[in-house]
């Protein structure tokens, strides 16, 4: 059965890759126009694509529509509900939840440019009291 959205798994680089096209495509989503975009960067097979699918789907990431053959896939989660919920997870283990923490992280190295962090500078002056975009 699948999870419910807060408590989704982690996806493997490959899940990850098949989530970002299908983020992407328009419907309907189907192993088979999935299988094509793939077609000239990696040596899949049809049941390949299909267990990494119904592995997204066991994940909670997918939804099927069976309205016969083929199936259809529709995204449960869509990207920046899932690059939000990494992020958090991301700051939550390797920062302790501070966004500080993770800046510096970045500052102190070579990590961040003049125009970055200019544009960080802006967002954040934008957003100190919960306002903006």
């Amino acid at each position: 059965m699948p999870r419910e959205n807060n408590d989704l798994r982690r996806l493997s680089e490959a899940e990850l890759d098949v989530m970002r096209v299908i983020w992407e495509m328009i419907s309907p989503v189907t192993v088979q126009r999935v299988l094509e975009h793939f077609s000239k960067e990696r040596d899949w097979k049809t049941s390949t694509l299909s267990t990494i699918m119904e592995r997204l789907i066991d994940k909670g990431f997918l939804r099927v529509i069976k309205t016969g053959k083929p199936n259809i896939y529709e995204a449960a989660l869509n990207e920046a509900d899932y690059k939000e919920r990494e992020t958090r997870a991301f700051l939550k283990s390797m920062h302790g939840g501070s966004v500080r923490s993770f800046i510096a992280a970045l500052g102190d190295g070579s990590g961040i440019g003049g125009a970055e962090l200019a544009a960080i500078r802006d967002w954040f002056n934008t957003h100190k009291d919960g306002g903006g975009a």
